[in-house]
C-alpha cells in the first residue's frame, strides 16, 4: 500500500492558461478536488519533459491510483481512519486550550484547530452536494438530515447567543431555517431575524418573495451580487487603488445601467455559463427559463435571465438620492 503523497493531498492544482480552462473552472466550481487532480495528471501526461517536481506528482499520482484499484477496501478504511483521527486531534487541541463550560478563551492553537474543522466541514459540504446534483440518493439524505439538523440548532441557538450569530447575520440576506408544509409554521424566524438582526449590513437587505417564480430568483442572485461588489469596492477603497474598475463605479443609487454595463452583465452570463455546463446547479432557475422561452435556445434563455436580473437591479438601485 503507497503511502498517501502529500502533493496529492495539501497543493492546490493551478490553474491552467490554456483551452482547458473551462474544464479547470467548473471543477474548481463545485469543489472538485479528485476531478482536478486527474485534470492535472492528464496534462502533465501529454507533456514531452517533465521537472523533476511534476515527475514526482504525476508517480504519486499513478501510485495512489492504482492502490486504490488494487485494494479499494483498504483505502477507503485508512482515508476513513485518517479523517477520525484528524478530526479527534483538531477536537483534543480546541478542547484543551477552550475546555468545555470554562469562557472561550483568545488562543491562536484554538482558533486554528476550530478553522481547521471548519475547513473540513466545508470539503464535506460541497462534495456532498457535487454528489447529490450527480445523482446519489445517500448524498442527498445527507444533506436533508444535516441541514435539519444545522438548521434546528439554529433556530435555538440565535435566540440564546444572538451576539454570536450577529457578526454573520448582519451581512447575510438569508439564514438557516426550517418549514413545514404549514406556511404559517416559521420556527419563530421574526424572532430569530431580529436577535441576530439579519441583513442589517446587507447592501440589498429588501429581499421578498415576488409575484413570479422567476422574479424571486432572480432577485436573491442579484442581491447576492451587488452585495460581493459592493465588498470588493471597499477593499478597493481601502487599498488606495483608484484605477481599479470597481473604483470607478459611481454609487450603485439610481446608477444601475452603469453597473450593469460594468460589471453585472458579465457576472449573469458566468452565472448562466455555469448552469449550463452544470443544469443542477440551480435547476429551479433553469426550469423557469426554460418556461419562459418555451424551452427555446440557449441565447434566448440568456437573453431572458438578462431582462430579469436588470429588471431587479433597478429595483434595487432605484433612484439616486439628490444632495442638498
Amino acid at each position: 500500500m503507497s503511502k498517501t503523497p502529500k502533493s496529492n493531498s495539501g497543493r492546490d492544482v493551478p490553474e491552467p492558461q490554456n483551452a482547458e480552462h473551462d474544464e479547470w473552472l467548473a471543477l474548481h466550481s463545485r469543489g472538485d478536488r479528485v476531478g482536478l487532480y486527474r485534470l492535472a495528471a492528464a496534462r502533465l501526461k501529454r507533456k514531452r519533459k517533465l521537472p523533476a517536481e511534476e515527475r514526482k506528482f504525476l508517480a504519486e499520482f499513478e501510485a495512489e491510483r492504482e492502490s486504490i484499484r488494487r485494494e479499494p477496501e483498504a483505502a477507503w478504511e485508512r482515508g476513513l481512519q485518517i479523517a477520525l483521527d484528524g478530526i479527534r486531534l483538531l477536537e483534543a487541541v480546541f478542547q484543551e486550550r477552550c475546555p468545555p463550560g470554562q469562557p472561550e478563551v483568545n488562543d491562536a492553537s484554538a482558533y486554528n484547530a476550530i478553522c481547521g474543522l471548519s475547513l473540513l466541514a466545508d470539503g464535506l459540504r460541497r462534495s456532498f452536494i457535487r454528489y447529490a446534483e450527480d445523482g446519489s440518493g445517500t448524498a442527498c439524505q445527507v444533506i436533508f438530515r444535516d441541514g435539519k439538523e444545522l438548521a434546528s440548532a439554529f433556530s435555538r441557538l440565535a435566540v440564546a447567543r444572538p451576539e454570536l450569530f450577529r457578526e454573520c447575520a448582519e451581512v447575510s440576506l438569508t439564514m438557516p431555517s426550517l418549514r413545514a408544509r404549514d406556511p404559517q409554521f416559521t420556527c419563530d424566524a421574526k424572532a430569530i431575524t431580529a436577535a441576530v438582526q439579519l441583513a442589517a449590513k446587507h447592501h440589498a437587505p429588501g429581499l421578498h418573495d415576488n409575484r413570479k417564480r422567476i422574479g424571486a430568483l432572480c432577485h436573491r442572485l442579484v442581491a447576492e451580487l451587488v452585495d460581493l461588489i459592493e465588498a470588493a469596492r471597499l477593499e478597493v477603497r481601502q487599498r488606495g487603488d483608484s484605477a481599479h474598475r470597481y473604483a470607478r463605479l459611481p454609487e450603485l443609487g439610481g446608477n444601475a445601467q452603469a453597473w450593469w454595463s460594468a460589471v453585472l452583465k458579465g457576472r449573469v452570463r458566468q452565472e448562466f455559463a455555469r448552469l449550463r455546463r452544470n443544469p443542477l446547479h440551480n435547476p429551479a432557475l433553469r426550469q423557469e427559463l426554460e418556461r419562459l422561452t418555451d424551452h427555446g435556445t440557449e441565447s434566448a434563455q440568456r437573453a431572458a435571465l438578462e431582462k430579469y436580473c436588470f429588471n431587479k437591479l433597478q429595483q434595487i438601485a432605484g433612484k439616486a438620492v439628490q444632495s442638498g
